[in-house]
């Protein structure tokens, strides 16, 4: 099968080559204090978490090598810089230094040696002049406060001499290695490049080729550091279409789904092959595959909750259809609503076939399914990839798991119920049913006891927010409206008020079950003929 691929460039060489120096670390932060270093918004988030800053440390204070930096010497506007707790106002200069590698070590310096306050930072450190390590602010520094010396003392070497004078007089030992840890975290001379260039694609260059093997950035995080814009035009990240996309009240969007269909669009292969490396667009195509991706992805989730009645991204049973109705909206932004509900059908057939559990070989086969100049045909064989019927429904009895697509495909026909609060008999809204992170819906067990196979079904679940007492609450429930709203039946509650959890179980799965089997045929409709529209199917008189 052959993709389309980007055109190879050549590369512009570097108007002079990099300079190399070294940096002391008392020296870095204090360019850092001054404004000179910043972060370019093509570079990652903060991936590493105290015990990497530790690490780090630990490696300065040992002598081991920790890498090179590179920066890019260049211009810069005024900014407030943020290092986590540690702002910065920055003023304007001819020669800021835009960290290009090294992100993570000079953040983890200015967060654990530069915070306004010992504990402050989240990267908090403290030195074990005992153990001589570095560890987490202690719990209790009042037992032995002398032990541990905070690492916000550490760069400047009268704080540091001031705090030995208050904790160390009468301690040789804990004092000299005090002294010991501050002359050699100071001192740590870190090799550095400086790039000067005034063609920031040559930068980018530079950086995808820093960032392009190894495991230092994901496929997403590379395109973006190689495209996005410096300037206020937006979308120019995927994380910026991530979070223009949660206007929609859809849910967050993986970036990695949205790369997908980025690709898709712009007609390359939907997965970044190992030896790909990164691809280059110029500024306008950058900017016109973000621009293309968000209203695309606006689309799909707007056909997701109005015509396939699936209102969460998290409730997708699978990922696949998202890339999929991505292309077919490309060539089709308008389709008919004949398309549009047949295109439903579809969605719903692969959710409860299994079809949609894509793979990249049948991914890549489900793409090709979509041509351009024919709306008609496209959707016709898309359907062909559905139209075996599944063996069985998601079953009431079924263990429920919420990382499934059978229990997300169950929560769905939850929602179809309308549920009700327990006590107000309010309708409850998807945003009173906010769960953990990894999941969209509150679901909590009605009950704890272990009864048998069905305690673990959905029929001891509930579509309710959480709260203490929730079996206490639903035994005084009386109102059958109410209870009908969650799929419990007048002797399903009865056998619950008698303590009969197993009586209680078998009746509601009994309800569950036979809703779920007509929920699921009122959406695949697999009974009902897949014909095209009517507009497809009209034969033009001239050609009679």
């Amino acid at each position: 099968m052959t993709h389309m691929l980007e055109e190879r460039h050549d590369p512009e060489p570097l108007e002079r080559r990099p300079e190399a120096r070294t940096f002391k670390v008392e020296d870095l932060l204090a360019e850092l204090r001054l404004g000179r270093v910043r972060i370019p918004p093509f570079q990652r988030g903060i991936r590493w978490k105290w015990q990497d800053a530790a690490k780090f440390f630990d490696s300065l204070y040992r002598g081991y090598p920790v890498g090179t930096l590179l920066f890019w010497e260049t211009g810069a506007e005024p900014a407030d810089v943020h290092f986590g707790s540690v702002h910065i106002s920055a003023q304007a200069r001819t020669d800021a230094l835009w960290v290009v590698d090294g992100q993570q070590r000079l953040v983890s310096l200015a967060r654990v040696m530069l915070a306004p306050e010992p504990n402050l930072d989240d990267f908090a450190l403290y030195f074990d002049l005992d153990q001589r390590s570095f560890v987490r602010p202690p719990e209790d520094l009042t037992e032995d406060p002398s032990r541990w010396l905070p690492m916000t003392e550490v760069l400047d070497s009268e704080r540091l001499m001031q705090w030995a004078f208050e904790h160390v007089t009468n301690n040789s030992v804990r004092r000299e290695r005090a002294f010991t840890l501050g002359r050699r975290i100071r001192d740590y001379e870190i090799p550095a490049y400086l790039v000067r260039t005034t063609r920031e694609e040559t930068l980018r260059e530079v950086f995808g080729r820093t960032n392009s093997s190894g495991v230092s950035l994901s496929q997403t995080e590379v395109f973006d550091a190689l495209h996005s814009a410096r300037g206020p035009v937006r979308p120019a990240t995927l994380g910026q279409i991530v979070s223009a996309l949660e206007a929609l009240d859809f849910g967050r969007v993986e970036e990695k789904l949205l790369y997908r269909l980025l690709r898709t669009l712009r007609g390359l292969d939907v997965i970044e092959r190992a030896d790909d490396g990164p691809r280059h667009l110029s500024e306008a195509e950058a900017l016109a595959a973000y621009r293309e991706t968000a209203e695309t992805a606006e689309r799909v989730i707007q056909f997701f909750r109005a015509d396939a009645g699936i209102p969460r991204y998290e409730l997708l049973p699978y990922k696949k259809p998202f890339v999929l109705l991505g292309k077919f909206f490309k060539h089709y932004p308008n389709p008919r609503p004949r398309s549009r509900d047949l295109l439903a059908r579809w969605v719903w057939r692969g959710a409860l076939n299994g079809a949609h559990r894509g793979d990249t070989v049948s991914t890549r086969a489900s793409l090709e399914r979509i041509v351009s100049g024919s709306e008609d045909t496209s959707v016709q064989r898309l359907l062909e990839l559905v139209k075996a019927r599944p063996r069985a429904l998601p079953d009431a009895a079924d263990p429920f798991n919420f990382r499934h697509a059978t229990s997300k495909l169950q929560a769905l026909a939850l929602l179809d119920l309308k549920p009700r609060d327990l006590e107000s008999g309010a309708p409850i809204g998807l945003d009173l049913l906010a769960g953990p992170q990894e999941q969209v819906l509150s679901m909590p067990a009605i009950t704890e006891r272990d009864s048998g196979a069905l305690a673990k079904s959905v029929a001891n679940r509930l579509l309710h927010p959480k709260g203490p007492g929730l079996r206490r609450l639903l035994v005084e429930v009386v109102d059958p409206v109410i209870l009908a709203s969650h799929g419990i039946s007048e002797d399903a509650i009865e056998a619950l008020r008698r303590d009969d959890i197993d009586g209680f179980f078998a009746a509601r799965a009994r309800v569950l079950r036979n809703h779920f089997d007509r929920f699921f045929a009122r959406h695949a409709r697999w009974n009902e003929p897949d014909r095209p529209s009517l507009a497809a199917l009209m034969v033009d008189d001239e050609e009679v």
